[in-house]
């Protein structure tokens, strides 16, 4: 363990950042190759005896996805451990419960015999998770790294420096006021654009703040420096020359459709339609109609991405 960490301290981390997919293939591996991680594991979500049956990742199906999927034999039965890890991304709305609903649909399809649902992510995270959560065991990820730190050799000590750095960057979580109903609007929107509306372009969201009441979109050869923003909190459909001012717009074209505006937001000269207001507190689903009239309104400034091109 000291060899990692004085390895460590004449460049820095090993690595930049650890993610969920990250944990979710550590986890894999050591359900795939240690029979007795597995037995421990178990043991922490109230199994005794186990015999190992499998483990899958990123198991999906209409109602959402299992990061870890994890089958054991106990007792004659085969038994289904839904496994949900978080390092720091908000719950999304009614995820343990669809777990459930996953859970019952393969057990009727005859996967497992029985079935629980665990979220496994750091201590600091789990203290914030409702006593009313429909998960049915937590396991931390200190209990993890524990387990790696009594193990001998180079490979369990690198598998506990991968958890310990987990848990930091859990810990660090509380740095931006993370807001689960505006990362989930967020989410709704990227998967709402990906699967009706592939010409629009959206980075997959991670986290957001309670401020974060702007989508930025792109569409394919924008040129560098424009892009599409949605800004929510006006209202507003907004595409962006930086670097530009109103007068080299009104200079290619002067006279502009009464409800498009040209507008100056500091160094970035735009074109502006106001749009119908979305409530993101309402989530994508209840607003459809609203959001699709809303995109027309992107469609149409689209066609003005290159009015600035030499």
């Amino acid at each position: 363990m000291r060899e990692i960490a004085d390895c460590c301290n004449d460049i820095g981390r090993y690595l930049a950042s650890v993610e969920e997919r990250d944990i979710d293939l550590l986890l894999m591996e050591e359900f795939h190759i240690s029979d007795d991680f597995v037995s421990w594991f178990c043991s922490r979500v109230g199994l005794g005896h186990v015999r190992p049956g499998g483990a899958w990742h990123s198991v999906s199906d209409a109602d959402g996805e299992t990061d870890l999927l994890l089958r054991v034999h106990l007792d004659g039965k085969r038994v289904g451990i839904l496994i949900e890890n978080k390092i720091r991304a908000p719950e999304q709305h009614q995820q343990a419960e669809r777990h459930h609903i996953r859970g019952m649909r393969s057990r009727e399809a005859g996967r497992f015999d029985e079935y629980l649902t665990v979220v496994c992510a750091p201590r600091r995270y789990l203290e914030g998770v409702s006593a009313a959560s429909a998960y049915d065991r937590h396991v931390e990820y200190e209990a993890i790294a524990d387990w790696f730190s009594k193990l001998d050799g180079r490979r369990a000590a690198w598998r506990h420096h991968i958890m310990a750095e987990a848990i930091k960057q859990g810990r660090r979580r509380n740095a931006m006021n993370v807001s689960a109903t505006k990362t989930e609007f967020h989410l709704g929107y990227w998967e709402h654009l990906r699967h009706r509306h592939p010409r629009l372009q959206m980075n997959k969201p991670g986290d957001k703040g309670r401020k974060s009441d702007w989508v930025v979109i792109k569409a394919h050869a924008f040129p560098k420096g424009v892009k599409l923003t949605h800004k929510f909190d006006q209202s507003m459909m907004e595409l962006g020359f930086e670097r530009r001012t109103v007068e080299d717009i009104l200079h290619v074209r002067p006279e502009w459709p009464d409800d498009i505006r040209v507008v100056q937001k500091s160094g970035t000269a735009s074109l502006a339609i106001r749009v119908r207001e979305i409530e993101m507190a309402a989530g994508i689903s209840a607003q459809v109609d609203a959001i699709e009239e809303v995109l027309q309104a992107a469609y149409r400034l689209i066609e003005y991405a290159r009015l600035l091109d030499n």
